[in-house]
């Protein structure tokens, strides 16, 4: 008898059309710290609450959405930037650190509310 003969059914998965369904990974996220000015279309983005005109968080999340955070915690999907307009931000030196959560990430990098009113040089 041989395993399959036997009802061992350890290897099923391995059959033809009963291929386990690869789990769907999390979309991948892209933060980067953009220190000037933002104007894509000539039109300079200035943030609803504050009314800053500088020093962004831009958030890329895959495959096309671009949010805008300020150092006041507000953030919104800006439709006028593009996944290129982040790459560009990011930091020639190509360091990454990966968070434990996006509260974290905003914490250390002071878009949490607490360095609101602050810009950086």
């Amino acid at each position: 008898m041989t395993t399959s003969d036997a009802g061992d059914d350890r290897y099923t998965h391995f059959r033809f059309g009963h291929e386990p369904k690869p789990s769907e990974a999390a979309p991948a996220t892209l933060a980067v710290p953009h220190p000037g000015p933002l104007n894509p279309r000539g039109i300079l983005i200035t943030c609803a609450n504050c009314a800053a005109e500088r020093d962004w968080l831009l958030i890329h999340v895959h495959p096309d959405l671009v949010f805008v955070r300020c150092r006041c915690a507000h953030e919104w999907r800006e439709r006028d930037l593009e996944a290129a307009d982040v790459e560009a931000s990011r930091d020639a030196t190509g360091d990454e650190q990966e968070w434990e959560s996006f509260e974290a990430m905003y914490a250390a990098l002071g878009f949490d509310g607490l360095l609101r009113g602050a810009y950086f040089a």
